[in-house]
């Protein structure tokens, strides 16, 4: 255990250390290639066998296998009211004894060509996750669903050419993107390390842990882990099925039954801003990654909502600058006295009587483009003040994230791109790009083919399909997904986080052509789905980087792991649709309802009449302002007062809040775990961290998923009985009765 004055005397000689750094040059990928080795080092191996097979039967079989099961249920979870899903980790957790089985029974040969290797462990693994719920299924859940759009144009076989088009382009922009996102040992993908970790844990035998992670001493990793999924895979069942009050314990609410502490301290997904509410709920808490995001990123996390949504929102509400109506939306929260529970969170549309809106009553219901007769007897229209500040902060994350990368990384953009036109190799190798060099690497212009196809097969889906795109639209989006690619990488690489870029998307078409919510929806599920599939892809080959895999094998996992995702996502939706308990509390599909919206916002009215000089929201658009200018100030404070740490003024991560239709339970909750692990842990145990946090990180992600599937298919034969300590509503002692009612004061 390290004393206060060990970290304080190991911090000062750090500082002084990135401050010669800094003094010596404006380059950072000198000094934050160090501050990645403080997360990397003792959990990534640095040494390689590359005769250890990686590519086998047995491999694809299983991964095959986990990336159907993958592929079904995330689909189905993201149906629910908080969308949680099940973490690939599962798969490379249950799928290693059936390796060891495999490796001991079969005989030795094409099928068995000896021990289970971490190499095929981490290609299984690749599989089951690129099968993973795509983006470009919200186009799909929209425009077939009977409470959205039901177009009976949309039918199976369309929806599977779609998606799979739609990823198959990231493959080609990732790949073209490695040297800035996956070689530089700067870009350390914070949010990689766990499942890394698990790896390790699996097969240590072929690492080699440093004095300070054996002086810890205590379970092997394997053992760790495993007994963390079984702890927590019982204690999921208890907020998921016998103490739903576990989800949110709103503080505020306990001590207090005013009104104002109520509205304040709700966390129910459409009430309140959840001020110092927590939740029990793993679920919940794991939103923004406490165990892997570094504790820099989750303290500009709370910070960013703390003022957006505990202070700036409320405000909102309460002094009303945008006119809105007052929201008669029927709903099962009051108050004490009867009055309505105000909305703050709702991610749902309203008229000018404030009444609730279903977009489908002011589109053409030919071609679900705008009705102006039926729009002009209602417009304009309204969002709950949370919902207000979701775009607002999407505007200045846009803007925000563009200024931060160029003002800190251009010098190792403008170097990199030099390196990949003169295909020489980096002027920053580190130990991982040395060990790569065993394999063979696939060259840029084999990606630009790859890419040059599928956007030809993008033009026909467009042309030929329900999810309608003119064919200008396809290069429209290439060209921005070129332009965001690689800020908005840096950004996930060196926090964690992925900035979500939906709005340039949607925005841009919408000012195209206004009035059309299908193309504007269709534009943004392909515009924005090929960026995130590029930054996903660029994930899995930093796993495959840091463990040493031939690159080969890797696209060859990805590709197969997508056709595979494409056919289960696509089936999980007709199934979710037709089986799963919706329109329950837990059930309630909030983040497809919010594209269902959006596609009314920036599709049918579009961002000239919503956001425009006539609307009550042109003020908003302030937002792409400051996000162009906040991030100078401190890029400036150090070249003035030259401090490693200004680096992590973060604007784009400031600019990160909760969703609407999420509990606010997530901000405090975040803030908590990040200080107990990224902080405390990790100054003052950091052998135990080293050896111990990120295999906690993915336990839990795999023993709370196995516990929601497992409790959520006990709820659909055998519902559980409403009690105090299982009411009905979600938050329910905000939002429904107080506490003293029930338990007494």
């Amino acid at each position: 255990m390290s004393t206060v004055a060990d970290e304080k005397a190991r911090e000062k000689a750090e500082l002084d250390h990135e401050k010669q750094l800094l003094a010596e040059g404006d380059d950072l990928e000198a000094i934050e290639g160090e501050y990645a080795q403080q997360f990397t080092k003792g959990i990534v191996p640095t040494t390689d066998d590359p005769s250890a097979p990686s590519f086998t039967v047995r491999m694809v079989v299983m991964g095959t296998l986990w990336a159907t099961i993958i592929g079904l249920v995330n689909t189905i979870f993201s149906f629910r009211t908080v969308t949680f899903s099940i973490s690939p980790s599962v798969a490379a957790l249950l799928s290693y004894p059936m390796g060891i089985f495999f490796a001991r029974v079969l005989p030795r040969g094409i099928l068995n060509p000896g021990p289970f290797t971490i190499k095929e462990h981490v290609l299984l693994y690749i599989i089951a996750s690129s099968a993973t719920k795509p983006y470009g299924i919200e186009n799909v859940i929209t425009q077939k669903f009977a409470k959205f759009l039901n177009d009976p144009e949309v039918n199976y076989w369309n929806s599977i050419l779609f998606i799979i088009t739609t990823q198959m382009i990231g493959y080609g922009l990732s790949g073209m993107t490695r040297r800035y996102l996956v070689r530089p040992a700067a870009m350390y993908w914070p949010g990689v390390l766990p499942t890394v970790a698990m790896f390790v844990a699996f097969h240590e035998r072929n690492t080699q842990e440093t004095e300070e992670v054996k002086a810890v001493g205590g379970l092997s990793r394997y053992s760790f882990f495993f007994l963390s999924l079984s702890v927590a895979f019982v204690w999921q069942w208890f907020p998921s099925y016998f103490a739903s009050v576990l989800q949110t314990i709103s503080l505020l609410c306990l001590f207090s039954s005013s009104k104002t502490a109520r509205f304040l301290g709700s966390s129910s997904p459409n009430m309140g801003p959840g001020v110092l509410s927590i939740s029990l709920d793993w679920t919940t808490v794991s939103y923004f990654g406490p165990l892997s995001s570094p504790w820099w990123t989750s303290v500009n996390l709370f910070i960013g909502n703390v003022i957006v949504t505990w202070i700036v929102a409320p405000l909102l509400y309460y002094r009303n600058p945008f006119g809105n109506p007052t929201i008669t939306r029927p709903t099962p929260y009051r108050m004490d006295d009867g009055t309505t529970f105000p909305v703050l969170n709702s991610n749902s549309l309203y008229t000018n009587k404030g009444r609730f809106l279903n977009p489908t009553t002011m589109y053409d219901k030919r071609d679900y483009s705008l009705n102006q007769t039926a729009y002009d007897a209602i417009k304009p229209i309204y969002l709950a003040p949370g919902f207000v500040m979701t775009y607002t902060m999407s505007f200045f994350l846009l803007t925000s994230g563009i200024t931060h990368v160029a003002l800190w990384y251009h010098k190792d953009i403008i170097r990199q791109t030099k390196e990949m036109l003169a295909q020489v190799d980096e002027a920053q190798p580190d130990i991982h790009n040395e060990l790569m060099k065993a394999y063979p690497d696939i060259p840029e212009w084999m990606y630009l083919a790859w890419l040059g196809f599928w956007v030809v097969v993008m033009i026909l889906v467009g042309l030929l399909t329900p999810f309608k795109l003119p064919w200008w639209g396809v290069f429209f989006g290439l060209a921005l997904a070129f332009v965001f690619i690689v800020p908005s990488g840096i950004v996930q690489g060196s926090s964690g986080l992925q900035i979500p870029l939906n709005i340039i998307t949607q925005l841009t078409m919408g000012l195209l052509v206004p009035g059309q919510t299908v193309p504007v929806m269709t534009f943004k599920s392909y515009g924005y789905n090929i960026m995130i599939q590029a930054l996903n892809l660029s994930s899995d080959l930093k796993i495959g980087h840091y463990l040493h895999i031939n690159p080969l094998h890797m696209v060859f996992s990805q590709i197969w792991g997508t056709f595979v995702g494409a056919v289960t996502n696509t089936a999980a939706v007709w199934i979710a649709i037709a089986y799963f308990p919706l329109d329950t509390p837990d059930w309630r599909y909030t983040g497809h309802t919010t594209f269902y919206n959006a596609g009314a916002i920036w599709g049918a009215i579009g961002p000239a009449r919503f956001f425009g000089p006539s609307s009550p929201y042109f003020s908003l658009n302030l937002g792409y302002l400051l996000g162009i200018l906040l991030p100078f100030l401190p890029w400036t404070a150090n070249k003035f007062f030259p401090h490693p740490y200004w680096r992590f003024v973060h604007f784009p991560v400031l600019a990160t809040i909760v969703q609407p239709g999420n509990p606010g339970s997530i901000v405090f909750s975040t803030l908590i775990l990040a200080f107990i692990f990224q902080y405390l842990v990790f100054t003052y145990a950091h052998g135990w961290w080293v050896k111990y946090n990120y295999v906690l990180a993915a336990a839990l992600d795999s023993g709370a998923a196995i516990g929601v599937l497992v409790a959520t298919l006990t709820y659909i034969r055998i519902p559980s009985s409403e009690s105090a300590a299982n009411p009905g509503l979600p938050d329910f002692y905000c939002t429904g009765r107080a506490w003293n009612d029930v338990f007494g004061s």
